[in-house]
């Protein structure tokens, strides 16, 4: 190769805004950044029934980064805030999940065609699963995981589908 051939593609190279695994996460995020107000169903732990749910959601995105806080309330048994705050370095994402009475936990995992895989890590030694899907332009899903303290079976312990506002 040409030295000036190198020189030109490595300037080329430096002049591009963002690699295209980023410019995709970009994207990905927008597409779960609005207000959302949802409903489903959350357990208070593993082992407990399933009780049905409301919650609103106001979700920031800005380049790799999203910011989502909001509320879920069942009747007048709790009301919860609920929130989660991630960053998109290439294909994996890290950051961290409010919504637990177990306190703020460590968000990390990758994303497979429209949804976040993501493995949720809360205080002390408790892990479980978090799937953030995007179901077109006006929908979202999320669903949590976690073994069940006696059986070790996976439980679902909230399943909330979202439409834009």
């Amino acid at each position: 190769m040409s030295k000036q051939l190198a020189i030109a593609s490595a300037l080329l190279l430096m002049a591009l805004p963002l690699s295209p695994a980023a410019a995709d996460e970009s994207g990905f995020l927008r597409d779960l950044a609005g207000n959302w107000q949802g409903s489903g169903q959350v357990r208070l732990n593993p082992g407990s029934k399933p009780m049905k749910v409301s919650c609103t959601l106001d979700s920031q995105a800005s380049g790799t980064t999203i910011n989502m806080d909001g509320a879920c309330r069942a009747l007048a048994v709790f009301s919860r805030k609920i929130g989660a705050d991630l960053k998109a370095n290439g294909p994996r994402y890290t950051g961290s999940y409010v919504g637990s009475r177990r306190g703020t936990a460590r968000l990390s995992g990758t994303r497979s065609g429209r949804t976040l895989n993501l493995q949720v890590k809360w205080p002390g030694t408790r892990e479980a699963s978090m799937q953030v899907a995007s179901l077109g332009s006006d929908r979202m899903r999320l669903v949590t995981r976690e073994p069940h303290p006696q059986t070790g079976q996976q439980v679902v312990t909230a399943e909330i589908d979202f439409n834009r506002k």
